[in-house]
């Protein structure tokens, strides 16, 4: 019994110690590869928000040139931020889904498969809700041949639907390394207050009728919570939605208003390219470009975010406290991508911790 207790315990010991290596061996090679990464790449200019806006750049190729450093730093900004945080870039690395297997559709929601690809064209791109996501799925549509009838063109929801069923979709670490390397990979980004506010106003200041289960799953229970018993349940204000946001688990958002970062991963996929709402009928046709699709400025007309001026009203009735704890839910998000809260603030402090 002693000698065959023995060996049992060694060989669990082996186990354990192979696992254990292996483990080790993974965590190595992850580390390996974006340190690679990280040091093959030149530190760039500062971030200019929108070279077009310089009016003392009058040629053409110096305006060129001025966008590329643009985007260029932009990339850069999301590797030197990724690199200070180590645990969210290591963060869900075996999340693995797809609505396609074996060339059959399977169900894949858009929240878990928010990459859209397409294996021609090597296109990689992560859309967001309130990113200018209804004309990505149609473009995407359009250049897979795929027709869009008039009933699709008035509803959009409908539209969504086709669109997520009809397209390709991936979460974002679908595919190893050696593989997704292969694509131009591409992701959206806007202000991150600006997108919070273009989701209140499409999904809380529609009428029930309109978006019932917004109304059944967060703004009934919303508003039963933070107003006095027998309140009526109308419709649930800016401030009482900021309320639901700091109160609630990040895990949990609906996708219309989880952070950037928790979606596309850009600290785990090593995107090409990074466009903004805000430079949109620039950022969409010089993307495209790069994999050889003409995609003219006309087709991102209606690509536009929310005016930052109507951003700035809905905020004004809410406490400086609450903003504040807002901006700690989606730092990174404005840390990886380069946007400031201090506008937001009245006491002009953009100190936040």
């Amino acid at each position: 019994m002693d000698v065959a207790y023995r060996k049992c315990s060694r060989h669990r010991i082996l186990i354990v110690t192979s696992l254990a290596g292996v483990f080790l061996c993974l965590v190595l090679i992850n580390s390996l590869d974006r340190w690679a990464a990280r040091n093959s790449i030149v530190k760039l200019p500062k971030q200019v928000n929108d070279p077009s806006l310089d009016r003392s750049t009058k040629a053409p190729d110096d305006m060129e040139r001025r966008w590329e450093a643009e985007y260029e730093s932009r990339i850069q900004r999301v590797r030197d931020v990724c690199d200070k945080d180590e645990i969210v870039a290591m963060r869900r690395i075996w999340r693995v889904a797809t609505n396609r297997r074996f060339g059959k559709e399977t169900f894949c929601k858009t929240k878990l498969c928010p990459v859209i690809v397409d294996e021609q064209k090597v296109l990689f791109f992560c859309f967001t809700p309130k990113v200018a996501s209804t004309s990505i799925k149609k473009f995407f549509l359009n250049i897979s041949d795929i027709s869009i009838n008039e009933t699709l063109n008035s509803n959009v929801t409908a539209l969504h639907l086709a669109a997520n069923d009809a397209l390709r979709r991936i979460s974002p670490m679908y595919y190893p390394t050696t593989t997704i390397n292969r694509f131009f990979k591409i992701m959206f980004v806007r202000h991150p207050f600006d997108r919070l506010v273009s989701a209140f106003r499409d999904k809380a200041e529609s009428s029930r009728e309109e978006v019932p289960y917004f109304y059944d799953k967060y703004w009934d229970p919303v508003m039963k919570k933070v107003r006095p018993k027998g309140s009526p349940l109308d419709k649930i204000t800016f401030p009482e939605f900021v309320w639901y946001l700091t109160h609630t688990l990040e895990r949990d958002y609906d996708e219309h208003w989880a952070p950037f970062w928790s979606r596309c991963d850009p600290c785990l996929v090593d995107y090409n390219f990074i466009g903004k709402l805000e430079t949109a009928q620039h950022d969409f046709p010089y993307a495209f470009r790069k994999v050889g699709i003409e995609s003219p400025p006309n087709w991102w007309s209606d690509a536009h975010s929310t005016l930052h001026s109507l951003t700035l009203k809905y905020f004004a009735s809410v406490p400086e406290e609450e903003i504040r704890k807002l901006y700690s839910i989606y730092k990174l998000d404005f840390e990886l991508f380069g946007y400031s809260i201090r506008e937001f603030l009245p006491s002009g402090n953009a100190t936040v911790t």
